[in-house]
């Protein structure tokens, strides 16, 4: 299990992993998923079994703040520009197989070796997530702004309505 600001040097694994593969770990290369709020958090980290679990591996809710502004691609559908065509590809980059979105993000970390990451849409819950590299590593805080495990009382109302949002159960 990785910290909260914690990047993934394991992979390809996920959507925007900009490793070679085979899968394997590779130091000098890194990602790390965060999403623009709690719905898109808990639709990408429970999206197996459609089943938010408070309790079972200790889950947690952590928000933050990043220091500094952060140099993004946007791929998302509400961005105004429209880089995912220009460059010979389609807003559908958000949901096109693992294969092919690695590989982009392989290629784009190449061509743009400063860029901090992606936004882009999430698949589940439709709402902007990122995808950081590692330039970003030194945008994140030394302390998470909000840091509450799921199981968090205050936590729960938020959970029910994001669950319900998604059609995802809550145990």
């Amino acid at each position: 299990m990785l910290p909260w600001n914690g990047f993934r040097a394991h992979g390809p694994h996920l959507r925007f992993d900009p490793h070679t593969p085979p899968a394997r770990n590779q130091p000098g290369t890194g990602v790390w998923y965060g999403a623009s709020g709690p719905t898109p958090a808990l639709a990408e980290a429970f999206q197996v079994g459609r089943t938010i679990d408070r309790w079972r591996g200790a889950p947690y809710l952590t928000g933050l703040r990043f220091t500094r502004d952060m140099r993004l691609l946007d791929l998302a559908t509400d961005s105004t520009a429209s880089w995912p065509t220009r460059a010979g590809g389609t807003f559908a980059i958000s949901t096109a197989p693992h294969s092919i979105t690695q590989r982009w993000a392989r290629r784009i970390t190449e061509a743009f070796p400063d860029l901090d990451g992606l936004r882009y849409n999430s698949r589940f819950a439709g709402e902007p997530c990122i995808a950081l590299f590692l330039p970003a590593a030194s945008a994140m805080p030394t302390r998470p702004a909000l840091s509450l495990p799921l199981s968090h009382p205050g936590l729960a109302l938020r959970i029910a309505g994001a669950a319900q949002r998604l059609g995802y159960l809550v145990i």
